[in-house]
């Protein structure tokens, strides 16, 4: 199932969130700062999946506590995503599509514990 940037953006800031997007991993390592708090990113995204630009943000940001939580959204939650997402240091794995009640219950679990997986 694709889920929009525009469909995320749109549920985030309904639930009262500052939200940024962009277009290319070159704009997002460009903007993404320490106030940026949570970061939605697809684990399938064109030029450069979400396993890499995790990496790539751990290594910009070498102290937990500066670094967004970082958080997959996908379509396909099997064993081996969920692996794959912990393994570069991902913080949570949600499944799409997200209903706004459960953005809400998402938000709150990861700003509270900076860690979510959901079970398969």
């Amino acid at each position: 199932m694709v889920v929009s940037k525009s469909v995320t953006k749109g549920l985030l800031v309904h639930l009262g969130c500052d939200v940024t997007t962009v277009s290319s991993i070159d704009e997002f390592l460009h903007v993404i700062s320490q106030e940026h708090k949570v970061v939605f990113m697809d684990v399938c995204m064109p030029g450069i999946d979400g396993y890499e630009l995790a990496a790539r943000i751990h290594e910009k940001f070498t102290k937990r506590h500066e670094r967004p939580v970082l958080v997959a959204l996908t379509g396909n939650i099997d064993k081996m995503t969920k692996e794959n997402c912990m393994r570069v240091g991902m913080d949570g794995v949600i499944l799409k599509p997200v209903s706004v009640d459960k953005m809400r219950s998402v938000l709150s679990e990861l700003l509270e514990h900076r860690v979510l997986f959901e079970a398969m």
